[in-house]
């Protein structure tokens, strides 16, 4: 099979293009290549595209305009479709897999570039061949994708704990403030919604404050808002009823048995990945709001040592996605960060020392747990600034939601409380931030 495509490759670059009716030039140049008659649709200008078949394969083109870079590509499958990986003249721009055998669509890569104009190298990484099968690229095109006009200014809310807000039937603050957030979702450009934990107050035989949290939650997933619940001391099994703690506390903080029939990963609407399968004790969303990538990184109350690990995993694997990380106890209520690991693995300032410090890409945490409301800024090992916010508030007569509003464009920040029960405003927790270093 590759015996035949060399001297085709052969005849086609001594030719230049084929032969045929009048067309347009093919777009690259190859190198350990060939230029072939087009397979798939649309067809190209040119009526054929550049053909990778092994490691030592490239092709170069030149792309001109402002936006991010699209190439328009079918493969081979063999154990694996073929992935690609482009770079220009100024460094690499990113990988991608062509995962169609027929359909030239394209793969945007990388970040939006400047106007300009760019050399293009293309090359194929993952080659295999066998007996069966042949792993190849064929790249129809290379093209600038101007990007649309970004709203650059979004928002997002953070609940406190709502333990209070499911102890009866006939209180609907929780309902109430989720009804008004969903409401409010134009007005306040809401793109994702996280709650730092103690959903509930304590499990009883029926379950009924999960019940309660569950249907009180209901309108975001129909509004097609994605969140996620951060795990309280409460949620687990070490709260007993009227919320005493249980013994042995240590292991009932790890049985989220009955949280996890209630909140799935699916229900959240946004969820990549989790530590545990089938547990959103810890786990990671992701989206795009501003024009820019973010990450929602949940994580267990005093988190074992492996789920710190597995979140350094996961925040080294998304370089481009600002951060924000979510957790039930991390500020105390002076805005210090905690010391004692309570009845869990470790503690807060483990989490700052060996997480929230050692990634430039961490911007923001969340917590409740302690206290009413407090923020502090630090700075990580890289010299970017970590915004921390503690929301806890334990209200029993109103419902308050901390809302924020980030500008990509002045890399800003702006952050307030409001209750719509009572339509009430804590002015003193209200907070605005320049020069938050966002990763573009």
């Amino acid at each position: 099979m590759r015996i035949t495509r060399v001297i085709m490759a052969m005849v086609v670059l001594s030719a230049g293009v084929l032969a045929g009716a009048a067309r347009e030039a093919s777009p690259f140049v190859v190198v350990n290549g060939s230029i072939q008659p087009s397979t798939g649709t649309p067809e190209p200008p040119s009526g054929t595209h550049a053909t990778l078949w092994h490691n030592a394969s490239y092709a170069t083109t030149t792309v001109r305009g402002a936006g991010r870079l699209v190439i328009g590509a079918i493969g081979e499958h063999c154990d694996g479709w073929p992935t690609i990986r482009v770079s220009t003249t100024g460094g690499p721009i990113g990988e991608v897999t062509i995962t169609s055998g027929t359909d030239y669509g394209g793969y945007a890569l990388g970040p939006q570039l400047a106007e300009g104009r760019y050399d293009i190298r293309i090359e194929l990484v993952n080659d295999r061949y066998t007996s069966e099968c042949d792993r190849n690229a064929h790249l129809a095109y290379a093209r600038m994708q101007p990007l649309s006009p970004v709203d650059t200014t979004f928002g997002f809310a953070v609940v406190p704990d709502t333990q209070e807000e499911v102890l009866s039937a006939t209180d609907t603050r929780l309902r109430q403030r989720v009804d008004w957030l969903v409401a409010q979702r134009s007005v306040l450009d809401l793109r994702f919604v996280a709650h730092v934990g103690d959903v509930v107050n304590y499990d009883t035989p029926d379950h009924v404050q999960y019940e309660r949290a569950r249907t009180a939650l209901r309108p975001l997933e129909a509004a097609g808002v994605p969140y996620t619940l951060a795990v309280g001391n409460h949620d687990t099994q070490a709260a007993g009823p009227e919320g005493e703690l249980r013994s042995p506390a240590g292991q009932l903080l790890r049985d989220t048995t009955v949280f996890n029939r209630y909140f799935t990963a699916g229900r959240f609407g946004a969820v990549r990945g989790q530590f545990e399968a089938g547990k959103v004790d810890n786990g990671y969303a992701t989206y795009t709001a501003g024009g820019l990538r973010w990450l929602v990184l949940t994580l267990e109350l005093w988190p074992r040592r492996a789920a710190v690990a597995w979140a350094q995993r996961v925040v080294a694997a998304h370089p481009q996605h600002n951060v924000l990380i979510v957790t039930h106890h991390y500020l105390e209520s002076d805005a210090t960060i905690g010391q004692g690991p309570g009845y869990g693995s470790t503690s807060p300032q483990y989490l700052f020392d060996n997480l929230v410090r050692r990634y430039p890409n961490i911007r923001f945490v969340f917590s409740g747990h302690t206290g009413t409301a407090a923020s502090r800024v630090d700075t990580g090992e890289h010299g970017n600034r970590i915004h921390s916010f503690l929301q806890t508030f334990h209200s029993r007569r109103t419902n308050p939601v901390r809302l924020v509003e980030v500008d990509t464009a002045a890399d800003s920040l702006r952050t307030w409380i409001y209750a719509p029960h009572t339509d009430e405003n804590f002015p003193a927790y209200g907070r605005s931030y320049p020069d938050l270093g966002l990763i573009r």
